[in-house]
């Protein structure tokens, strides 16, 4: 019966489906997720073939140009800082006491997991950096979905060739983004699940990536708080704050 009438909403949402905006659809996804603020405690696991590691972090976000991660446990990773701001990107190390500058576009593995440095701090906005095409409803998980395709303008600095992601139609919450390279060759997928009330929204409290070419490879970043109300301290999201930000 579930079957039945999950391709039963899919044949009546693909009916008006091309009257939507893909464009409008996207705005709505992202700012349920970015605001204008907000601060948030995750805990991040990697899981690889033979073993798994844990990390808790605060990260703390002001627009879509500001962002501080702050790395709380495990001890020999704690007091790690990633700022950028605007189109600076910096990295404190606790164990030297120095602050690194790091390039704008960056998409090697942050911090030995299976996000890239930029999906996490550089994050680019699918509504500004790319062209959209609505190209369907179709099934995610079982729960119906607006499948967009993303194509980067000719501009914009991101890393990716493509991208299509799944907004949910109900609920208008991205639940699963593919992300492909210049060659069209899938690189990895983002998917978000377990869906719970955060800051007083109801959006997926855990985001999965999992790398396409690394079988049992995959990281999960689980919310367990998040505000969209904080209120930062003049020059927060600043380089000299990173020795002091806690």
């Amino acid at each position: 019966m579930t079957r039945f009438f999950t391709s039963l909403i899919l044949a009546c949402a693909t009916s008006f489906v091309f009257g939507q905006n893909p464009t409008t659809l996207l705005k709505q996804a992202e700012a349920k997720l970015s605001g204008t603020r907000s601060a948030a405690e995750v805990s991040i696991r990697t899981v690889r073939p033979k073993w798994e590691r844990t990390m808790d972090a605060k990260i703390w976000n002001e627009g879509m140009d500001k962002t501080m991660i702050l790395i709380t446990g495990p001890a020999r990773e704690k007091g790690t800082v990633f700022l950028r701001n605007g189109d600076n990107v910096w990295h404190y190390v606790p164990g030297i006491k120095k602050v690194v500058a790091l390039p704008a576009a960056m998409v090697q593995s942050w911090m030995g997991t299976d996000f890239t440095n930029d999906a996490l701090i550089n994050a680019g906005s699918l509504v500004e950096d790319y062209e959209h095409k609505l190209l369907g409803v179709v099934s995610v998980d079982g729960v119906p979905c607006y499948q967009i395709e993303l194509v980067p303008k000719p501009e914009a600095a991101v890393v990716w060739g493509k991208v299509v992601t799944h907004i949910s139609v109900k609920q208008t919450l991205q639940l699963r983004t593919e992300f492909f390279d210049e060659d069209d060759y899938l690189v990895t997928t983002l998917q978000a699940s377990e869906i719970k009330n955060l800051g007083g929204q109801e959006l997926p409290s855990k985001l999965t990536i999992i790398p396409a070419d690394e079988e049992g490879f995959f990281t999960e970043m689980t919310y367990k708080k998040l505000d969209f109300n904080p209120t930062f301290s003049a020059g927060f999201f600043e380089r000299s704050n990173m020795k002091l930000v806690q």
